[in-house]
């Protein structure tokens, strides 16, 4: 982007910029269904910082057993998808 602006919008006060699901498969003893764990990832430039609202929604979704965190770059996003 040629001016980054911040941009209110979401679902609650520091919810992440990228929110959905991620596709994982239970183990056999489970009945080996998928399940879709709920994904948050807020992506930041580099030098980005990152509110407490955000953190604490990021708190949420993990500690809810979801994927929640912080993408400064596109390689940061991709652990966080294959935790």
């Amino acid at each position: 982007m040629k001016e980054p602006r911040p941009l209110r919008a979401g679902l609650c006060n520091g919810s992440s910029d990228l929110i959905g699901w991620t596709r994982k498969t239970i183990t056999p003893d489970m009945v080996g269904k998928d399940v879709a764990i709920f994904t948050a990832v807020e992506v930041k430039t580099p030098r980005g910082r990152v509110s407490k609202d955000q953190l604490t929604f990021i708190d949420a979704v993990n500690n809810a057993g979801g994927i929640g965190g912080i993408a400064k770059s596109a390689e940061d996003a991709v652990k966080l998808l294959n935790k």
